[in-house]
């Protein structure tokens, strides 16, 4: 124990202090740290003779008014009136107001407390002091103090920083001040991640841990979170490890597996069990779908990340605006958003356009997958657009969403062809899963949008042991057995493009319900593109321009950005000599002089 009188932080002469008055509690709180220096045992005679009256060893019934002999009965009274103030303050008894004089003059000293402080600090032996535990067990459980390590094999506590600042500002303690001040989940969930460090820096064991993460759920048990983590997982170290990836989810949105599992445990073995159960996807955490496994690439460790259901559990009431921010990332294009633009189409493309625009109209629509429930078939709608790049697909698929006023959520395919063997399959089902999430938030089901799918709907390969590309073989056929599945599942809208149509796997062509092609425009098709495009010019310009370029509206579209060009710098509309030199040479294979689109 600390030497009291020697400290730096006695801020007063205390030994001239008058009765009390309002009086500092910092000058109250040194003065009795002095009295319990000079004469603990009988302080704590005069405050708890109840609890230790019966070790009669220790105290004598003749020594009942020893604090008397002590300070003299003047002094008496002004100590137990202090004693009454700082309990009065805290709003603790007389006893526990001692125990936290002494944890309080420690903080000054960064210095700890444990149980065996206080019979060391009266000269009595632990045993005389036992009853008194119950009092320590209530100050921790009231967060008055916080257990926060261990001294050899007793455990140590230190003053909740609540409690300091109330006796620092001369504020008197509420003791629901933290559930007051809004302890939610992301503070329990810190809480606990701040014990699993200090687990990891060796101030408390394991077991530790586990007792104080259980005491945490208790004061928090009102949570709603805490509460449905409890029905979900009967396991503390379980609900620890969720509670931990929850707080990592807040930070960087990832859980390293070794990290994490060496800081909680110190046993290498459990360490290694665990792991073995989360790598192979059998935890229990995995099991009831609250967190995926991100394996390890050449960088980083292999990572835990909360899934759909993970966040919904953590996040709750706050799950729409991080639904609301993560969308923005994905790519969810509000009808609002996509501009309207006139499309040209031959007779046969328009009507299977029609037919699947008017049906994805919402009231025909719900009567369309109620229908198709009733005779057990399958209720989502996958469309296939397919034809030469530039002919329309993708901007038709737009302006249909934005006709029946649906949300579209387009699929980057190169962000899941990633080139980490088993991180491809993760992303794809993550992509459905999203869908589902989105089609049960809005009020109209969004369409999937798989653009220039090519490279995830191709023909599937041979796996052959001996070649060197076996695992990208079966990683991409991996991602096509979860299409082919999720597509026949799908109680949505898909809709994917492609430009290579003879490399479509065939598993595909009975899970899409329209296939439709999208051929070069027609002559006519053309000229009302050309004119569309160019109002000024003639008639018999853009016939000519029609019969005589084998244009998609996708490359016309490009010579016409670069007529506008040509206006922006001369401030006229070009001749029809110019327009055509720009028709010749928008083929890449039409390079027979070194113009490049300007005149001079």
């Amino acid at each position: 124990m600390p030497n009291f009188g020697t400290q730096s932080f006695y801020f007063c002469n205390v030994q001239n202090c008058n009765a009390m008055k309002k009086e500092n509690i910092l000058q109250t709180l040194s003065f009795l740290a002095l009295k319990m220096e000079n004469s603990g045992t009988a302080l704590l005679e005069a405050i708890a003779p109840d609890s230790i009256a019966h070790l009669d060893y220790t105290f004598t019934r003749q020594n009942e008014s020893t604090i008397f002999k002590e300070f003299g009965k003047a002094e008496t009274g002004e100590i137990v009136e202090k004693l009454d103030y700082v309990a009065g303050f805290l709003k603790i008894t007389n006893i526990q107001a001692v125990i936290m004089i002494v944890a309080f003059c420690n903080k000054f000293q960064d210095n700890n407390i444990d149980w065996n402080d206080i019979p060391k600090f009266f000269n009595v032996k632990s045993m005389v002091l036992l009853p008194l535990k119950k009092e320590f067990d209530y100050l921790v459980s009231s967060k008055y103090l916080r257990r926060i390590g261990n001294r050899r094999h007793s455990e140590c506590y230190e003053i909740e920083q609540c409690v300091m600042e109330s006796i620092m500002n001369r504020h008197p303690f509420d003791p629901g001040v933290l559930k007051e001040e809004g302890f939610d989940r992301y503070k329990f969930v810190k809480e606990i991640s701040d014990l699993i460090e200090q687990r990891s820096d060796e101030e408390i064991s394991t077991y530790a841990l586990f007792d104080r993460s259980c005491e945490l759920e208790q004061q928090n048990s009102t949570l709603s979170f805490v509460q449905n983590v409890q029905k979900l997982l009967h396991e503390t170290k379980d609900r620890v490890l969720f509670y931990e990836i929850c707080d990592d989810f807040l930070a960087n949105g990832e859980t390293g597996i070794n990290y994490t599992l060496k800081d909680m445990y110190g046993n290498p073995s459990t360490r290694f069990q665990i792991s073995r159960e989360l790598m192979d996807e059998k935890h229990i955490l995995m099991k009831l779908d609250l967190v995926s496994l991100l394996r390890d690439t050449m960088f980083s460790d292999s990572n835990l990340v909360l899934t759909e259901k993970g966040k919904q559990l953590f996040l709750e009431g706050d799950f729409e605006l991080f639904a609301k921010s993560k969308n923005r990332d994905q790519k969810i294009i509000c009808p609002e958003d996509i501009p309207e633009k006139s499309m040209f189409y031959d007779d046969e493309l328009l009507r299977q356009l029609n037919l699947l625009k008017e049906n994805l109209q919402e009231e025909r629509f719900a009567e369309l997958q109620k229908r198709l429930d009733e005779q057990s078939l399958p209720k989502g709608v996958a469309a296939l657009f397919h034809g030469q790049p530039g002919t329309g697909k993708t901007e038709t698929a737009m302006q249909i969403a934005k006709a029946t006023g649906r949300a579209v959520c387009h699929v980057d395919i190169s962000a899941v062809k990633t080139c980490w063997y088993g991180e491809s399959q993760k992303l794809v089902k993550r992509i459905f899963t999203d869908y589902r999430q989105l089609c049960e938030k809005e009020k109209l089901k969004p369409i999937l949008l798989f653009n220039e799918a090519d490279a995830l709907l191709s023909n599937r390969q041979n796996i052959n042991s001996t070649s060197g590309s076996t695992s990208v073989a079966q990683t991409e056929n991996a991602i096509q057995n979860i299409i082919l599945e999720e597509m026949e599942k799908l109680d949505g809208i898909l809709i994917a493009t492609t430009n290579l149509i003879y490399n479509l796997d065939s598993a595909f062509e009975r899970r899409f319900l329209f296939k439709i092609r999208f051929n070069n425009p027609t002559v006519e098709a053309k000229q009302s593109i050309w004119k569309s495009k160019l109002s000024w010019l003639s008639e018999n310009e853009s016939r000519t321009l029609a019969e005589q370029y084998n244009f998609s509206g996708g490359e016309i579209d490009n010579i016409v950005r670069k007529v506008i060009m040509e206006e922006v710098l001369n401030g006229i509309h070009p001749d029809m000599q110019f327009v055509e030199e720009l028709c010749r040479y928008e083929k890449i294979g039409n390079k027979e002089t070194s113009f490049i689109g300007f005149r001079k």
